[in-house]
């Protein structure tokens, strides 16, 4: 987990962009599951790190986390998020989720397990986003 944190941190501190979006004061980010999508290249990424850097600084309720990482193959989302949860964590950030194979049914059971837990994740397939129907 701390590995997680130190890549949030390391991050969060490096993201600089001069553009902030009006996607960014668009969204209910008091809804408990937000979905970003969009093509590959268009700016998720560093949208949930501006994000993360805008409303939460350096408070580790806050962690950001991919689904590219070699952790994930061997472990849930869920897992993830139980264990993130128990250390005070508030708000999930996934990137590429689409690329952990069971990311729509994990995110059904965080959702309705962990309710005092805020996730948003981004998918650059919109195709792969409506078939599963999030």
């Amino acid at each position: 987990m701390e590995s997680f944190y130190r890549t949030h941190a390391y991050l969060v501190e490096h993201t600089n962009s001069p553009v902030r979006r009006e996607l960014m004061d668009e969204i209910n980010w008091n809804d408990r599951l937000i979905g970003i999508k969009g093509t590959r290249g268009v700016g998720k990424t560093t949208f949930l790190l501006q994000y993360a850097k805008e409303k939460y600084g350096t408070d580790s309720s806050c962690l950001y986390i991919n689904m590219n990482n070699f952790y994930f193959s061997e472990h849930s989302i869920v897992d993830f998020a139980g264990e993130f949860r128990e250390k005070g964590g508030k708000v999930l950030l996934i990137d590429q989720v689409f690329k952990y194979s069971n990311w729509s049914k994990d995110l059904h059971i965080c959702y309705e397990r962990f309710p005092d837990l805020k996730i948003v994740f981004t998918g650059s397939s919109v195709m792969r986003l409506k078939e599963e129907n999030v």
